[in-house]
């Protein structure tokens, strides 16, 4: 979702670039194997009553059309209860909305209202773990009035061009406010049926596939839509309008597979053919996110968008409700369908698996589609929007207020450079998104944490990342750098002090840092890893250094407040580790390290910190083993008492 995304600052580029099956049988309910999430997390419901029960299939009758909000129809619901016994069937629904009559079990019950919005059918016989039943709703209503701004439940517009249309967006918690359901991220419904009955001039569009079209009565037309795949309660949408379709099939790369992609466009004097063309560009970004995280996972279905006057874009599975026609948006929404929507989330807190990877995405798609320094652009405008206030968290503490659960600054942006910044830790680019295809298989259409995240990719990198997603996701703040840096013959001493926003959040973010050496000759990239708030790093450079660059490619979130040539560093005190010699390096064997001070200990580690062997010398001279090492970039970190700390990089060819 993004207010969601037109409601965010959108960098403007120097050349001109806009950024901007069957029905489920009521009698043979199956089980919820294929649903994976954790019990120890909560989802969202409104009474305890409602986790008595799990929601396997839920039909839709409802007449509409697209001028006003007036709701009338029929919901059923097909469960099977979890709890040990059931005597107490809990739904929510608004009390704008007035039940006429309900039936469980096709047996007419009285429903009373509690709190407002919470819905109670006492049974009549007490059921028991693992009964199927279904409980069919019969209401008619307004929705609460419409709240400013995104999260409205159902919209009543009229365009400038008087353009008449109605659609809904459900999340986070509303709803309830126009069909009786069960609000848990926890419980996802297994397949949905909707029916929408509307005047013959409109469509509707919604989840799934439109299996047909009937004419109910003169005049007018019922939509028929199905969608098999487990969906979210807030996923679920209609919008109506005087709408045209335009549609068509694309291919995926590299497969026999075809796909529908179902658009619903109205006439207006703002919607010209070049958005046309935006939204037609999306079969590219499916084929490459397809490519980066696994095949669209509602590919048996379709991919589409219903244009509204919505002030951004809102994921509802399979068929994005979009106002907004900027490719970046176009791509946000679309990299739901992966993450929040196939891949859900155990509990509200962690809306940023969602959110965040949504982001990422746009800038995924700036820097595979225009230009990886387009994507930099991009997210340079971010981190520094990420880096507008020193504190805030990734994970929400907050979770009823709208505001905080989509915090632009911390749930979108600063997911994304978290997400990013794991990127940065991974062996290669390939076991980075191998580790987003392994989590999209193995928490398919279910839910996953932060710490399912976690645990998939320590196993890929093979290093813990405790400290990573406790320092990013749990901790507040990001980092200050001040360098300053001098050159003696062919070593370049860098003296790195770091200091944190939000130090009594995290005094120290343990991380590996690039640093770029600007010569007469051209530029050369080492990766240090920091793990110190004062640390030295020595680099052998046989060219005379201009300047020097931290995080030159911004793959942390830093700030570099002062970046100094400073020769004193040179002197006694400060310089003493740096007259010992690395010979050969590069090498394709060892490395032997000469003029060591006695007692000086050293680790080797690879450029994400990973511990690969350590030692001590005794005296001054050391070999350090390199011969079993794959080809890459290591980093020797030697302390001594008497001494500061350094760091060397170290090259196996």
């Amino acid at each position: 979702m993004n207010l969601k995304k037109s409601l965010l600052p959108i960098l403007l580029l120097p050349f001109a670039m806009q950024l901007h099956a069957q029905d489920a049988d009521p009698a043979i309910l199956c089980s919820k194997s294929q649903k994976q999430h954790s019990t120890a997390n909560k989802g969202t419901i409104a009474t305890p009553e409602e986790d008595y029960y799990d929601v396997h299939y839920l039909k839709f009758n409802l007449n509409m059309n697209d001028t006003s909000m007036y709701t009338r129809g029929n919901v059923t619901t097909y469960a099977t209860v979890t709890a040990a016994t059931m005597n107490v069937y809990a739904f929510e629904l608004d009390s704008t909305q007035i039940i006429d009559s309900a039936k469980f079990n096709n047996t007419l019950i009285s429903v009373q209202t509690t709190g407002g919005w919470i819905r109670k059918m006492n049974l009549p016989t007490t059921l028991n773990q693992g009964d199927a039943f279904s409980a069919q709703i019969f209401y008619h209503g307004y929705p609460l009035p419409a709240q400013p701004g995104f999260f409205s439940a159902m919209t009543h517009a009229i365009t400038g061009t008087g353009v008449e249309m109605l659609y809904t967006v459900s999340d986070p918690y509303v709803a309830r406010s126009w069909w009786p359901c069960k609000q848990s991220v926890l419980d996802k419904i297994d397949s949905v049926a909707m029916s929408v009955t509307v005047p013959a001039a409109l469509k509707c569009g919604s989840n799934g596939l439109l299996e047909s079209v009937t004419t109910p009565a003169p005049g007018f037309k019922q939509f028929n839509w199905k969608t098999h795949y487990p969906i979210q309660y807030y996923l679920i949408s209609i919008a109506i309008a005087p709408y045209f379709e335009h549609s068509f099939y694309m291919h995926f790369d590299n497969s026999p597979d075809s796909m529908l992609i179902q658009n619903y466009f109205y006439d207006s004097a703002t919607f010209v053919p070049a958005y046309q063309a935006n939204f037609d560009s999306v079969a590219q970004m499916i084929n490459y996110l397809s490519s980066l995280f696994g095949k669209y996972p509602f590919y048996k279905e379709k991919y589409g968008h219903c244009y509204t006057t919505l002030p951004g874009g809102m994921e509802n599975q399979t068929m994005t409700t979009i106002g907004v026609t900027s490719t970046n948006l176009i791509c946000h929404e679309l990299g739901h369908q992966w993450f929040g929507n196939h891949v859900g989330y155990d509990n509200w807190h962690d809306v940023w698996l969602s959110e965040g990877f949504a982001t990422y995405c746009e800038q995924l798609y700036y820097s595979h589609f225009w230009s990886p320094a387009t994507g930099q652009a991009y997210r340079t405008s971010q981190y520094n929007n990420v880096m507008g206030a020193a504190g805030g968290r990734v994970y929400i503490d907050d979770t009823t207020s709208v505001n905080t659960l989509f915090d632009a600054r911390l749930v979108y942006k600063k997911a994304a450079a978290v997400i990013h910044m794991l990127r940065f830790l991974a062996p290669s680019d390939s076991v980075f998104f191998d580790v987003l295809k392994t989590y999209q298989l193995q928490y398919a259409f279910g839910n996953a944490s932060p710490a399912n995240l976690q645990s998939i990719a320590e196993a890929a990198y093979g290093q813990s990342l405790s400290t990573f997603f406790n320092q990013w996701i749990m901790g507040e703040g990001y980092i200050k750098y001040n360098v300053r840096w001098a050159q003696d013959g062919n070593m370049v001493m860098i003296k790195l002090l770091q200091t944190t926003s939000m130090p009594s959040s995290v005094p120290l973010f343990i991380t590996p840092v690039e640093i770029k050496l600007h010569t007469t000759q051209g530029d050369t990239v080492f990766k240090f890893y920091n793990d110190q708030p004062t640390q030295y790093y020595y680099a052998t450079c046989n060219d005379s250094v201009l300047s020097i660059t931290i995080d030159p490619n911004e793959w942390i979130l830093d700030k570099v407040q002062s970046n100094v040539h400073d020769p004193s560093l040179l002197g006694i005190n400060e310089a003493k580790l740096a007259e010992f010699k690395a010979f050969p390096n590069p090498t394709k064997d060892d490395w032997n390290i000469e003029q060591l001070p006695a007692n000086t200990d050293l680790v080797l580690t690879d450029i994400s910190g990973k511990v690969l062997w350590r030692g001590n010398s005794k005296s001054g001279n050391m070999v350090i083993p390199g011969r079993q090492l794959p080809t890459g970039r290591y980093t020797l970190q030697l302390s001594n008492r008497k001494h500061n700390t350094g760091t060397l990089q170290l090259v196996h060819w």
